[in-house]
């Protein structure tokens, strides 16, 4: 576990054993959540997943799939009572970290066109948009674009010798 600036804030690896309350998370923030055997199965190898939790209880979490030194952010989240104070920033900061740690040059991700506070987040962390696959997610009336968009790691580490 990690432990962040607050002494009751830590991150944590989501495993088979204390997956439930991400899984329960992910089911209530998702449009089309994934079934409990995929979410499970995106916490074994070459997936890698971290729940932030705050005085014991889970307010977030991430889920990286990494092939080689690409990296593919493939879920994140953020309790909705606690959104809009910083907590997506950190877990996102986190995810970055540990993919500069796995060795990963690229980070990968998408992102429904119509949360712009995703979009947002994602830019002022260094993401580029890299295409826009329309009609891509399904919503309640029909369909959206899905953004995408890329972190080069190695870049940035070169940016800063």
């Amino acid at each position: 576990m990690q432990q962040l600036e607050s002494a009751s804030a830590m991150f944590e690896v989501i495993t088979a054993q204390n997956g439930q309350t991400s899984f329960e998370l992910h089911s209530k923030v998702q449009f089309k959540p994934w079934s409990k055997a995929v979410f499970f199965d995106c916490l074994t190898a070459p997936y890698f997943a971290n729940q932030l939790k705050i005085s014991e209880q889970v307010q977030g979490y991430y889920i990286g799939l990494q092939v080689l030194d690409e990296i593919t952010l493939m879920d994140i989240a953020v309790d909705p009572v606690k959104q809009g104070q910083g907590l997506g920033r950190q877990i996102l900061m986190h995810f970055i970290q540990q993919c500069r740690m796995r060795n990963g040059a690229e980070i990968w991700l998408e992102v429904r066109e119509s949360n712009s506070a995703a979009q947002h987040l994602y830019t002022n962390s260094g993401f580029e948009l890299i295409e826009k696959r329309k009609k891509y997610y399904q919503t309640e009336t029909g369909t959206e674009s899905a953004i995408i968009m890329k972190l080069s790691l190695s870049d940035k580490m070169d940016q800063s010798q």
